[in-house]
């Protein structure tokens, strides 16, 4: 299966409809479990285009969109959000795949930087092995309010596994 990302844009809008309000997906990646209505989910597609410190991606498998992924700076940090969100294309590797990806585009593309981190509920343990598999180390732990316990974990430029 041939993996490729490739830039997010405003026609991607509906995929995310779709995604941000299947219940278990939000389970696995977020906190929220509330719907959004399509202006909602315009408006957020909309901001994310617009911020020049997100570069979002979506995650095709054979030409077919499976999922997003995001790495954005965030208080002089960059941090890595991944979601496969058709569920017929999970365990089949494209969540290493993308994520690989995406960690080798970062590393050409910011040279200057030496990690990127990500944050993981604790639960997600498919995630986890996935992040671990390609250099992610686990850095501490953190819960925010009425959220469930949380991994931090950073993968650096020298423990990167390129594949």
């Amino acid at each position: 299966m041939r993996i490729i990302l490739r830039k997010l844009t405003s026609k991607d809008t509906a995929l995310f409809y779709a995604w941000w309000n299947d219940q278990e997906l939000r389970r696995l990646t977020s906190d929220s479990s509330e719907q959004m209505s399509k202006q909602e989910v315009e408006d957020k597609i909309a901001q994310h285009l617009l911020n020049k410190d997100y570069f979002d991606f979506i995650v095709e498998a054979d030409q077919k969109p499976v999922g997003h992924l995001l790495i954005k700076e965030e208080k002089s940090e960059f941090v890595f959000y991944i979601a496969i969100s058709e569920k017929d294309y999970w365990n089949k590797g494209i969540g290493t795949e993308a994520t690989r990806l995406a960690c080798k585009w970062f590393f050409e593309n910011f040279p200057q930087e030496e990690s990127l981190l990500l944050e993981v509920h604790d639960s997600n343990h498919r995630a986890i092995h996935v992040y671990e598999k390609i250099g992610f180390e686990k850095i501490g732990e953190c819960r925010y309010k009425n959220a469930r316990p949380t991994n931090k974990m950073a993968i650096r430029r020298d423990t990167f596994n390129a594949g």
